[in-house]
């Protein structure tokens, strides 16, 4: 018989669930809105088939998943602005950090037309909106018990 550390059946038990809720999230539902929010930003569509298109599914899916992980706290009894206070900074990173990598390419493709506060704002939206999703569908899976 071996022993188990606490801390890897915790990251196993976190990696079991991640796995499972990125299972309802569908690739389709996250490419449609990224093109409804950033396909008028770029003029070039290669740039943004290319660029801006995986980027944006990747960090819809790092809020997603931080939003599921802010799940717990719902069944603890926390309101939800609470707990989006807690996830501000985080947040707010993955918003900026975001924005950059687009104002990166905007000007690697040289069109003008950026419209800054209109794109800053629109990743914020984003990052938010895939971050309320990822705490429903957790809070969700949590109550259910599925994991």
């Amino acid at each position: 018989m071996s022993v188990v550390s606490i801390d890897r059946l915790r990251l196993n038990k976190q990696l079991a669930f991640e796995r499972n809720l990125l299972r309802e999230l569908t690739f389709t539902e996250v490419q449609n809105d990224v093109s409804k929010r950033f396909q008028r930003f770029f003029h070039s569509f290669q740039v943004y088939e290319s660029a801006i298109k995986e980027e944006a599914v990747e960090q819809a899916m790092e809020a997603y998943l931080l939003g599921a992980e802010a799940s717990q706290f719902i069944l603890m009894g926390e309101g939800i602005e609470d707990i989006q206070k807690r996830y501000e900074a985080e947040l707010g990173t993955i918003a900026l950090d975001f924005f950059d990598y687009l104002e990166y390419w905007q000007q690697a493709s040289g069109i003008n037309g950026w419209f800054v506060v209109k794109a800053e704002k629109s990743c914020e939206e984003f990052v938010d909106t895939w971050w309320k999703i990822g705490l429903e569908r957790g809070e969700r899976r949590r109550r259910l018990k599925l994991d």
